[in-house]
């Protein structure tokens, strides 16, 4: 009796793409019975089934198709990680990210709307410039949270603490004034809470942030000492 765990355990998706005989309605078939198998397709890897090195252009293509059809918020798990590479990078080194980037836009169609550039900036910053080619309206839009694409690039650098303040002084020097006294939707932070808070706090940075922009503790002081108390 065939199961649904069997997907999985036998790595039915990529099967169903593997040993150049393509079998679309099979694999169709499997993935809507299965959607989560796109994520971890056998049950020995936390490996998305797009993130392959196995691929062929065509295959990449429809597992692309498939993420984007259940999991289009995801971007098709186009920068679902492994081993701290995403899908989308291990396509460009196997393909070139020119032959990639057409195979994309047809499933992710650029428009002003879409926030593909706005995940990079979270996941992937080496990959903005190769993207804003292709999506470059979407460069002039904001994020669900109401952030530009500035605002975002300031926050994830911050949470991945790429950036302290004596090895990169100028990276605050140059922040602007949204930058700073913008909230970060996915920490509930401020930029110098951010930099307070955890096990590498910069206090350096959280005092230079002050100093240029006093008004984040008057303007906001209830806000602040609220989450100051959640912090503690």
């Amino acid at each position: 009796l065939f199961k649904k765990e069997d997907i999985k355990n036998f790595d039915l998706l990529f099967e169903s793409l593997d040993g150049g005989m393509i079998t679309p309605q099979i694999f169709e078939m499997l993935v809507n019975w299965d959607p989560d198998a796109l994520k971890k397709h056998d049950r020995s890897s936390e490996k998305s089934l797009l993130n392959n090195d196995d691929h062929s252009k065509d295959t990449f293509e429809i597992v692309l198709k498939a993420g984007m059809e259940h999991f289009p918020d995801e971007f098709g798990l186009l920068f679902q990680k492994f081993r701290g590479k995403t899908a989308c990078e291990t396509a460009f080194d196997n393909f070139g990210a020119n032959v990639v980037m057409p195979i994309i836009c047809r499933w992710i169609p650029p428009s002003e709307d879409n926030l593909i550039i706005y995940a990079v900036a979270e996941v992937a910053p080496h990959l903005e410039n190769i993207m804003t080619i292709y999506y470059r309206d979407a460069v002039f839009a904001r994020d669900r949270s109401g952030r530009t694409l500035s605002q975002v690039e300031f926050h994830a650098a911050l949470r991945r603490g790429s950036q302290s303040f004596k090895a990169n002084a100028s990276f605050y020097a140059n922040a602007t004034d949204s930058q700073i006294e913008s909230r970060d939707p996915l920490s509930g932070l401020y930029p110098f809470m951010m930099l307070a808070s955890g096990d590498c706090s910069d206090v350096d940075a959280v005092n230079f942030l002050l100093r240029r922009y006093p008004e984040m503790l008057t303007s906001n002081t209830n806000t602040v000492i609220d989450i100051l108390i959640r912090l503690l």
